[in-house]
């Protein structure tokens, strides 16, 4: 028979622990680390030193177990640096190990902070082949004169969590950046296109597929869900055998809706799924007006082809009646990028005012 004793209810190191592995910022991971650190050892102050040019931190976090007037968060590697250049890739050492090999360490120590209030510190250096990439620096209470068993067993069991930690935030920050500069970039754009799951639910909308969702949802503010008038055509044509993409075939497909109260009209391309998620289909969706185009704007298009494709979105909206603070916050552009594009049209056409340039191109 097996008999398991009862679950006891975990330590604060265990819950610190399990906040580190969880940690998905370089915020969080600094908390539970502090925190972890804190209750497990004789702890003076400690500091994260990340982001390391040539030994010299370009960022940190620090923490003071009891903070006092004399108490300063380390910043530097000055006093190890010539120990870390000696030993390439060493996983974590002490001040004790760096006076040993060198004497002038004392030296540099006192004029880093004449006081500190610690005698001993480790450090658990973590790198990235042969790049240092991160220390993080623990002080020792004065008052310890030496580390347990179970504490250098700690420092062991530490240096490869906070390790994997480390690299799983830094992934993760640089895939957040990528994002925010993919989005920034379609945002400049002005194209109408969203990312939709299998549900039809946007993981992203261009600022100009906004406008026109903003447009298809009677005034209603848009939520987190495709307009209904949108979302119902899009269903509809799921349903029809040979409208929505099929992935063997890789090619997209045209569903044009019509608003059931609204005099408006749209087609929309759906491409085939993208390789998103091995449970789930997402597509691209691609908005465009479904108007036929007006005769009497006929004689517009060869005014038109003077200007620049730019030019011509500019001048769409003036005839739109939009202002140039509207222009611009529509295009993401500068408001004197806006007048510079007006006077090129200006220019161009050899118009001198709005009500001329509507006129003409009306």
């Amino acid at each position: 028979m097996l008999i398991l004793d009862p679950i006891r209810p975990e330590t604060p190191a265990a819950l610190a622990s399990s906040a580190l592995i969880r940690a998905l910022d370089m915020g969080a991971l600094w908390q539970a680390c502090a925190a972890l650190v804190s209750r497990v050892l004789p702890c003076h102050s400690c500091s994260l030193m990340f982001d390391i040019d040539g030994y010299e931190p370009q960022q940190g976090r620090h923490f003071i177990a009891e903070p006092q007037a004399h108490a300063m968060p380390v910043t530097s590697l000055a006093v190890s640096a010539p120990y870390l250049a000696a030993h390439p890739q060493v996983r974590w050492y002490t001040f004790s190990q760096i006076a040993l090999q060198d004497e002038r360490a004392a030296a540099r120590l006192r004029a880093q902070n004449p006081a500190p209030g610690w005698r001993e510190f480790i450090h658990l250096a973590f790198w990235n082949d042969s790049r240092l990439d991160a220390v993080l620096s623990i002080r020792i209470r004065a008052d310890h004169t030496r580390l347990s068993d179970a504490d250098t067993a700690f420092l062991g069991d530490l240096h490869p969590l906070l390790d994997a930690s480390l690299k799983r935030v830094r992934t993760l920050e640089s895939e957040r950046v990528r994002h925010r500069a993919f989005e920034t970039l379609l945002h400049r754009l002005p194209l109408a296109t969203a990312v939709v799951d299998e549900r039809l639910t946007p993981l992203y909308l261009s600022n100009e597929a906004r406008r026109i969702c903003q447009r298809w949802s009677d005034t209603t503010p848009l939520g987190r869900r495709l307009p209904d008038t949108i979302e119902q055509g899009l269903r509809q044509a799921m349903r029809t055998p040979g409208a929505w993409p099929d992935q063997a075939l890789g090619d997209s497909r045209l569903v044009q809706l019509r608003h059931p109260r609204l005099d408006l009209r749209m087609r929309i391309e759906v491409s085939a799924p993208l390789e998103l998620s091995s449970h789930r289909a997402h597509h691209i969706l691609t908005f465009a007006p479904d108007t036929a185009p007006d005769p009497s704007a006929m004689h517009a298009l060869p005014l038109l082809q003077r200007l620049s494709p730019s030019e011509r979105r500019v001048a769409a909206l003036i005839g739109e009646g939009l202002r140039n603070a509207d222009i611009a916050a529509r295009l993401c552009r500068s408001p004197k990028t806006v007048e510079s594009q007006i006077s090129a049209i200006y220019r161009k056409l050899d118009v001198s005012s709005r009500a001329q340039l509507v006129r003409l191109l009306s």
